[in-house]
């Protein structure tokens, strides 16, 4: 029981921390858009993409060795205060190389003045969060994952408060990097505390120990390396052959998306136990599982797609404010499509790890990162925000395929099945959108109305599917009595 809530105590901290993060990034780039126009939003997600990857590369590869280290007690041979720092000290060498290397490509690179400014500014924090890598790693390790939601979610909230209020006062995008680093500086900081606070510091360096570790973590280097700069390629491709304009209207259309993928992670990350736990079961069970959860997806994806297709410019300049974003509708309509196929490929990848097949999850990165690298430098200069989304639906695509093809091994998947409710669901949505946009009542209206009709929808087929309104009310009733 104990460990139950444990469980579940860290599993809400984690949840918080990134609900938390993922709000204020949204919050922060609609705000940008709102106060210094698409330009400046393209150069802040353009040095934010920089940042991003050269984080990633320089940091996740070591935490993830020390959170398996330490978890397995590894620093039972020795006192943990030494693995703190020792690992802290490499992990610092390791983020200054990288932020030199930032330095030196974004040098090269053919930006403006002013945009360099702005990565040079914003890549400077590879180095703290790199080093709040570290003490988050002791934290899982331990499992007091709340300490890292007590550290940086008061952090997280006012620095959206602080960059808000500053570009309130006529502020630019460099203040808003600068207030980034120091908030991420910050975070380091408290989490150093909140770990040394009852730890007996043994201050000892041990050059051959940092190197051992640091050959230790190479495949996790090269691994999260794949995977972190597929995922920015196209904002990379986009800002060399276009202008930051693209890259801030691109930006703020994949930032619309972030609900959709907060739910999606939270669901597969709920549901993936009972996935393992299933491969014992056979493959039926493990059908009706992953199909359970394509289906609770698509009843996401699907209406959402189609009211994009209706309301996805009013909804473009709402959170943006800026007329200009009009003209990406059609963008964002065309890159919901790929939300679709997420809706199969999280739950297909999920299953394949389950059934212990990551090398197939792992051949996929090396396709797409292939697809992106290929298709974006010929599509992305030529037909530029068009050009960028096709390569996410190429990639989408190729994904799917792939997955499918992988799945057939193990069971085969009924669409019809899966597509009803989805399909039922945009049926009945489809007329009320369409009443909506005649009568022009104002997007919050269309809004509220709208959500609140897909959620009733949703609930009174839900309690169809559970067997009827009668069976559910005597499930209910008997549960009280009880």
């Amino acid at each position: 029981m104990k460990h139950r809530r444990k469980l579940l105590s860290n599993s809400a901290s984690m949840l918080v921390n990134r609900v938390v993060q993922s709000v204020a990034t949204f919050v922060l780039s609609a705000s940008i858009s709102r106060f210094l126009g698409a330009d400046e939003l393209g150069r802040y997600l353009l040095a934010f993409s920089f940042y991003y990857i050269f984080v990633g590369i320089a940091s996740h590869g070591l935490k993830n060795l020390m959170i398996r280290m330490i978890a397995q007690g590894a620093e039972s041979t020795r006192n943990e205060s030494f693995y703190l720092l020792n690992c802290t000290i490499l992990q610092l060498i390791i983020s200054i190389l990288g932020y030199i290397c930032l330095l030196a490509i974004v040098t090269i690179l053919p930006y403006e003045p002013g945009t360099k400014l702005t990565c040079y500014i914003i890549g400077a924090a590879v180095i703290p969060f790199s080093l709040s890598n570290m003490t988050e790693a002791f934290f899982q390790s331990q499992e007091r994952m709340h300490l890292i939601a007590t550290a940086n979610v008061p952090v997280y909230v006012s620095r959206i408060l602080a960059m808000i209020a500053a570009m309130q006062q006529g502020y630019g995008v460099n203040t808003i990097a600068l207030l980034f680093v120091v908030s991420e500086t910050l975070i380091f900081l408290i989490q150093w505390v909140l770990l040394t606070r009852e730890m007996q510091m043994d201050w000892r360096l041990d050059p051959s120990f940092m190197v051992a570790k640091f050959k230790s973590a190479a495949s996790f280097f090269a691994i999260d390396s794949l995977g972190i700069v597929n995922a920015k390629l196209e904002f990379l491709i986009l800002s060399v052959a276009g202008s930051e304009l693209l890259v801030g209207l691109y930006g703020g259309i994949i930032q619309l998306m972030q609900p959709f993928l907060i739910m999606t992670d939270s669901l597969m990350q709920a549901a993936y136990p009972g996935m393992v736990k299933s491969v014992q079961e056979g493959t039926d069970k493990q059908r009706k599982i992953a199909q359970s959860m394509v289906g609770i997806l698509l009843s996401i994806a699907l209406p959402t797609c189609v009211g994009f297709f209706f309301f996805g410019g009013d909804l473009l300049q709402f959170v943006y404010g800026d007329e200009r974003f009009r003209d990406a509708a059609i963008i964002l309509t065309v890159y919901s499509f790929s939300r679709v196929l997420a809706s199969f490929n999280r739950p297909f990848g999920f299953v394949l790890m389950a059934n212990g097949l990551e090398r197939i999850n792992m051949r996929e990165g090396s396709v797409t990162m292939a697809v992106k690298a290929l298709f974006g430098f010929f599509l992305v200069p030529r037909y530029q925000l068009a050009g960028a989304v096709s390569v996410a639906l190429l990639v989408s695509v190729s994904t799917f395929l792939q997955f499918l093809f992988a799945l057939r091994r193990l069971f085969s998947i009924n669409f019809l099945e899966v597509f009803y409710y989805p399909g039922l669901i945009c049926a009945l949505m489809i007329p009320i959108f369409v009443g909506l946009q005649r009568l022009n009542p104002g997007f919050m209206i269309v809004l509220t109305v709208s959500t609140l009709i897909y959620f009733i929808i949703v609930g009174l087929l839900g309690v169809y599917a559970l067997g009827g309104p009668r069976y559910v009310w005597s499930k209910v009733a008997n549960r009280s009595s009880g």
